[in-house]
Parts: C-alpha cells; sequence; structure tokens
C-alpha cells in the first residue's frame, strides 16, 4: 500500500473516532444534566417541604399525629402489597413446577412402558435367536442385516434407559423446588398474617385520631374555617411548585396537555362522589371526588414528572405531576404513594393506592386537573 493510501486510512480512522467518542461523549453530558436537574429540582422541592414543616409545627397535637399515623399506614401498607405480590409470584411458580411435574410423571410412565416393551420383547428372542443366527452361514447378507437390527435396539434401550434416568433425575429436581416454594409460601403467609394485623392496629388507631380532631372541628364554621385553611396551603403549594418549575431550564421540555384534550384516561374507576364545582361544607371543590376500594390503583393520566409527594393538610398523601406548559393533575386522600419527587412518569402508570388520608371517613380519590396554577373542570379533558 502506498503513503497516500495509509494516510487516506488513518484519516478515516481518526474521523470514526472523533465521532464514536463524541457521541458517547454527548450521551454522557445529557447524563450528567438529566443527574443535576433531578438533584436541582429535589433540593427546590426539600426547601418547600421545609417550609411546609414549619407551618406544621402550628398544627394542633391531633393533626400531627394524624399525619404520623397515615404515613406509617403507608408504609405498612406498601410492605403489605410487596407482601402479596410475592405471595403471587410464588403461587405462579409453584403452579408451573406442579404443571411440569405432572408432564414429567406422564414421559416417565411413557418411557417405563416403552422400556419393558423391549426388555419383554428382548427376552422372548432371547439370547438362542442371537446364537442360532450367528451359527446360521448360509446367508451372510441376512445374517449382516440381522446383527444391525440388534445393535440398534441395544442402543435403542441404552437411549431409553438414560432418558429415563435423566426424567428421573429432573423430577427429583422438581420435587425439591416445589418442597423449596412450600417452605417460602409459609413463611410469606406468616408474614402477611402479621403484616395484616399491623396495618388493622394502625388503622384503628388512626380512627381515634380522626375522631379526636372531628371534636376539635364540630361547628360548621370550624369545619369552614379547616377547609379554607387547606385550600389556602394547597393554592401556596402549587404557586411554590410553579415557581420552582418556572426557575429550571429543563432539557427535556414536556408539551402540556392541550392537545390532548378530550382524551385523558381517569386515574381510577368509580363514582363520583363530588363534581367540580359542587358546594361541600359552604366551600366551591376545585376537583372531583371518586369513589373506590381502599388499595386500588391510581394511575397517571398523562406523561410527566413528580414534582410533589407528601403528605399535605387536608388532602392527605398528595402526589403532582407536572405535565409542561403549565398544566397540573393532582391526586390526594392516597393510602400510599408509589413515587418521588423528579420520578418521570406515563400515562396509565401506577401511581398511588386509593385511600382516605387527610382525615377522610371513606376511600375516595381527590382529583383536580389545574393549568397555570388555576383549577379547570376535569370532566371536559376526559373520555
Amino acid at each position: 500500500m502506498n503513503k497516500i493510501g495509509v494516510l487516506l486510512l488513518c484519516g478515516l480512522f481518526l474521523s470514526w473516532s472523533h465521532l464514536c467518542f463524541g457521541e458517547e461523549t454527548d450521551a454522557e453530558r445529557e447524563k450528567q444534566a438529566a443527574k443535576a436537574e433531578l438533584k436541582q429540582l429535589q433540593e427546590k422541592i426539600e426547601t418547600l417541604q421545609s417550609t411546609l414543616s414549619n407551618k406544621r409545627n402550628q398544627q394542633s397535637s391531633a393533626l400531627k399525629k394524624l399525619r404520623r399515623s397515615e404515613k406509617q399506614i403507608a408504609t405498612a401498607s406498601k410492605i403489605l402489597r410487596a407482601t402479596i405480590s410475592q405471595l403471587a409470584n410464588k403461587n405462579r411458580a409453584l403452579t408451573k413446577l406442579r404443571k411440569k411435574q405432572r408432564t414429567l410423571d406422564q414421559e416417565k410412565t411413557s418411557q417405563k412402558e416403552a422400556l419393558a416393551e423391549q426388555l419383554r420383547s428382548a427376552y422372548m428372542n432371547g439370547k438362542q435367536e442371537y446364537i442360532k443366527l450367528l451359527l446360521n452361514q448360509q446367508d451372510p447378507d441376512e445374517l449382516g442385516r440381522m446383527l444391525v437390527y440388534y445393535d440398534y435396539m441395544n442402543k435403542a434401550r441404552t437411549e431409553q434407559v438414560n432418558q429415563l434416568q435423566a426424567t428421573l433425575n429432573e423430577l427429583k429436581n422438581i420435587d425439591l423446588a416445589i418442597q423449596t416454594e412450600i417452605r417460602e409460601l409459609e413463611v410469606l403467609k406468616k408474614s402477611k398474617e402479621t403484616e395484616t394485623k399491623q396495618l388493622n392496629s394502625l388503622k384503628r388507631k388512626r380512627k381515634e385520631i380522626v375522631d379526636r380532631l372531628g371534636k376539635e372541628i364540630e361547628s360548621n364554621s370550624e369545619r369552614l374555617t379547616e377547609l379554607e385553611i387547606s385550600a389556602q396551603e394547597l393554592q401556596q403549594l402549587i404557586d411554590s411548585v410553579r415557581e420552582t418549575i418556572e426557575q429550571m431550564d429543563f432539557s427535556q421540555p414536556l408539551e402540556g396537555l392541550k392537545s390532548i384534550k378530550g382524551r385523558l384516561i381517569w386515574p381510577t374507576k368509580g363514582k363520583t362522589l363530588r363534581s367540580y364545582g359542587s358546594r361541600y361544607n359552604g366551600q366551591r371543590s376545585s376537583g372531583i371526588l371518586i369513589s373506590g376500594k381502599e388499595g386500588n390503583e391510581i394511575n397517571a393520566i398523562h406523561h410527566g414528572r413528580v414534582v410533589y409527594a407528601d403528605w399535605l393538610r387536608g388532602f392527605g398523601l398528595l402526589l403532582i405531576i407536572d405535565h409542561g406548559k403549565g398544566y397540573m393533575s393532582l391526586y390526594g386522600y392516597n393510602q400510599a404513594l408509589y413515587k418521588e419527587v423528579g420520578d418521570w412518569v406515563e400515562a396509565d402508570e401506577a401511581i398511588a393506592t386509593l385511600g382516605q388520608s387527610g382525615g377522610q371517613n371513606q376511600p375516595a380519590l381527590y382529583f383536580e386537573l389545574r393549568h397555570q396554577g388555576k383549577p379547570i373542570n376535569p370532566k371536559r379533558w376526559f373520555r
């Protein structure tokens, strides 16, 4: 190869290396930028939560106990949910193993029968037939064919014996695996019983706190004041979150909800207990209340980023998702939250479980849709 060819190859190699490593550097830069954004967002929300914590110090003893109690219930329900999920996985694994065991038992029976038939046939023909063939030298071609046949039959028997042995070994391993799964299932069942008792105990304590809190705000005027304080705190929270988001320059901007108006999927199925704009204890509702079974999954309505996930007065365990361009969705009264600040979520992804936190008397989801910090009627946005 001449010098010009060598130089050209070197040049091509250097260009290719630059492109590859350049792409890798860009990808690494994007990754680092995403990490920095997440850290910045989490720090800003932590500062905001710290401000809320100072406000909580001014709350009544019963309200503080309610918050602590409902967060304990959230933790216990998450542990129980994980145990139930493990139990379901173990039961599926056990069912699969038992199905495999039945298949192997059938194979073992078939293999035993086939081997017994071969042994019976070999015994009936016996060695005498084989000796007769060896002594009969009149037809060498016939003799050769029969020797090949007997050799094939012997190999077939050996193969069947090996297959049967392999099946028996696999059955033994399956039996051991089944016993292991059964033992682990028993442990998980006991854990589930203990965790269920603990959760029920926490719920009973919470009810006592809710009753005590109810006595503190018995009159309608006091109840209205409590609702107004809760609504004000939520508005202050949303304004602070919006301000935080606006100060940040995200590398992955969100596109909002306008383009999919009327096509969103509800976060949970259930009867509407309170409509948007209806009067509740003298105050206009900024969201809707959807009934449901405690522990049911709550799903994100659309792609977005979690900007708040904590307990808030009057709304219990609350999760807020930013969808971009001023659009936010709020999910309150949850039993437990499964996402944290900074987490990305997709449409219909499980983000929480339905509950009655915030001192509510029945399980339900409190849901709001907001644009530029102001509540909007959700019904116009969903299927």
